[in-house]
C-alpha cells in the first residue's frame, strides 16, 4: 500500500463513519500520527493534502517541526509530558492533548506569563482502566475544569481519552461512550479558560467507533503510514 492509498482509506472510512452517524461532513480532523516516521514522509503526507501531525516524544515535535518549519503545519503534541520538557513542546504545538495532571496546568501558566502565548490543551482523562495509561481520573475531571476554567493564562478546549488497546468493540465504545458524556456534561462548566470544542479519541485500531461517539479529532498512525 502507497501513502496515497492508505491516505484515501482512511478519509473515506472517516466520512463513512459521519455519514452512518449523522454527523456533518468534515466536522473530524484527521491527525496524522508520525512518530515512527521521518520528514520525508510527513513532508510525503503533506503534499498529499494532511496538515495536522502528531508526535509523541516532545524531542521529536522540537526537531520534525524544525526540520520542516517551511511548511504550514499544525503540530500537536499526543504524548505523556513531563515537566521538564515543556520547553520543546510550548513554543510550536497548536494543541497539547495530553495535560494529565493540574501540575502541568500550574506549569502551563506560568509558560504563558513568561511568554505572552496561552497554548492550546486538552485534559488526559483516564477511561480504558489500564494502570499504564495516564490522565485524570473520571470523577475529578468536571472538578478539576471548575477549579482552572477561570483562568487568563490558560486555553483548555475540551478532553481526550484511550480505550483499552486489546478490548472488544463493545468496550472500547463504552469508554468513548464515557468520555462522550464528560464531555457532554463539561460543556456547562465553561468558562474564559475552558470551552468544550475538541473530544479527542480514536487510534488506528477503533477511530471509526470514536466518530460514531462524537470524537471531532482522531488520532491515526499505523494505517496512515503502513508500507
Amino acid at each position: 500500500m502507497s501513502l496515497k492509498e492508505n491516505y484515501e482509506i482512511v478519509k473515506n472510512n472517516i466520512s463513512k463513519s459521519l455519514t452512518a452517524s449523522g454527523r456533518i461532513a468534515g466536522s473530524v480532523k484527521l491527525l496524522a500520527v508520525s512518530k515512527t516516521v521521518g520528514s520525508d514522509k510527513i513532508k510525503e503526507m503533506f503534499d498529499l493534502g494532511q496538515r495536522a501531525f502528531g508526535e509523541n516524544r516532545p524531542q521529536s515535535l522540537r526537531d520534525k517541526s524544525k526540520e520542516l518549519e517551511k511548511l504550514p503545519i499544525e503540530w500537536h503534541c499526543i504524548g505523556h509530558l513531563q515537566n521538564n520538557k515543556i520547553k520543546y513542546v510550548y513554543p510550536v504545538a497548536a494543541l497539547v492533548h495530553s495535560i494529565d495532571r493540574r501540575e502541568l496546568l500550574d506549569e502551563f501558566i506560568e509558560w504563558a506569563k513568561k511568554t505572552g502565548r496561552k497554548c492550546p490543551v486538552l485534559l488526559e482523562v483516564h477511561i480504558s482502566g489500564e494502570e499504564t495509561k495516564q490522565g485524570f481520573d473520571v470523577n475529578e475531571v468536571l472538578e478539576v475544569i471548575k477549579d482552572y476554567r477561570e483562568n487568563e493564562y490558560l486555553d483548555i478546549r475540551g478532553m481526550m481519552g484511550m480505550a483499552p488497546l486489546d478490548a472488544d468493540d463493545n468496550q472500547v465504545r463504552a469508554c468513548f461512550k464515557k468520555l462522550a458524556d464528560l464531555f457532554e456534561q463539561s460543556k456547562c462548566l465553561e468558562g474564559p479558560a475552558y470551552k468544550a470544542v475538541e473530544l479527542s479519541m480514536g487510534m488506528s485500531g477503533d477511530y471509526q467507533i470514536a466518530i460514531e461517539e462524537g470524537a471531532t479529532i482522531v488520532r491515526v498512525g499505523t494505517a496512515l503510514f503502513k508500507e
